[in-house]
């Protein structure tokens, strides 16, 4: 992107609030977006520094930004700082994207859709009366649950080492979308046999990142039978040693490249009010995919 040619005086201003803020993938997906659609707009990356949430929301409310995304460790604290909320960033408690409406602040959870549509992208199906195991009890965890619950599931089991988190999220869905989520410890005993009934296996634990590398949730194997779908929210590294054991098993996996990018193209959705149709996201996936330093 030639930004010489491209900034004038029209040019829109967007942006991702966080810290650390070095490692954001953001600037590469939205300003792919905005080339691609035409968009006279630009995305930078915003450091805001230990107790200087207030002031820059209020700098950023001021000027002519007309949107941006959020990420750690402000998803939750920038709620007291927006005019209003959806329904779903609501009950996810985090809010990942704002858009700026008539001198408001609106904000926005497009994680739990950027996973959701890369899901059924890449599996061709939909979550509607399906059961599901999913793995961790964190803020992704959360944001999941409410969303599958939204997409119509019959049952989804939490599997977590703190009961008291995965009950948390439990108590939260059932209390809003009835009795639909139960919760259970990580005993592989329990887990192999709770498999056995459930068509799609989430993991949203750190096991398999960095550090982590030769981990698999909770450090259990897991036996699949092959029919099962499962996805990994992480994408670095490709292939997780838990999705390894999954397509040995025969079973369909997916990493969380496909949420990263979706999550992106939800929020531009909701700044443009341009809709990005499935080919159309498949194609971006592999020109984001391609570009170095990504």
């Amino acid at each position: 992107m030639n930004l010489v040619e491209l900034v004038n005086g029209k040019t829109q201003l967007y942006g991702v609030l966080g810290n650390p803020i070095e490692h954001t993938k953001s600037p590469f997906i939205h300003n792919t977006l905005f080339k691609k659609f035409g968009v006279n707009a630009v995305y930078l990356p915003i450091l805001v520094e230990t107790g200087k949430l207030e002031q820059v929301m209020d700098g950023l409310k001021s000027i002519n930004f007309l949107g941006f995304n959020v990420t750690v460790p402000y998803k939750k604290d920038v709620i007291k700082y927006l005019d209003e909320i959806s329904e779903e960033g609501r009950l996810m408690g985090a809010i990942n994207t704002v858009k700026k409406q008539n001198g408001r602040l609106i904000g926005f959870n497009t994680d739990a859709e950027g996973f959701v549509r890369d899901f059924c992208d890449g599996f061709e199906t939909t979550f509607k009366g399906k059961r599901v195991m999913l793995l961790g009890a964190g803020g992704t965890s959360r944001a999941i649950a409410v969303k599958l619950a939204m997409e119509g599931i019959e049952h989804l089991t939490i599997v977590n080492r703190s009961e008291a988190n995965a009950k948390s999220i439990s108590k939260l869905v059932n209390s809003n979308f009835g009795n639909i989520v139960s919760t259970m410890s990580p005993e592989k005993d329990k887990i192999d046999k709770e498999l056995e009934n459930n068509q799609i296996v989430i993991n949203t634990t750190p096991a398999g990142m960095s550090t982590y590398l030769d981990s698999t949730p909770f450090d259990i194997d897991f036996n699949f039978n092959g029919t099962q779908m499962v996805y990994d929210v992480l994408y670095d590294p490709k292939k997780t040693k838990f999705m390894t054991q999954a397509e040995k098993a025969g079973c369909k996996i997916r990493n969380g490249f496909g949420m990263l990018i979706n999550q992106g193209v939800s929020a531009f959705e909701i700044w443009t009010d341009i809709q990005v149709e499935r080919k159309q996201r498949s194609e971006l996936l592999k020109i984001i995919e391609n570009i170095e330093g990504f």
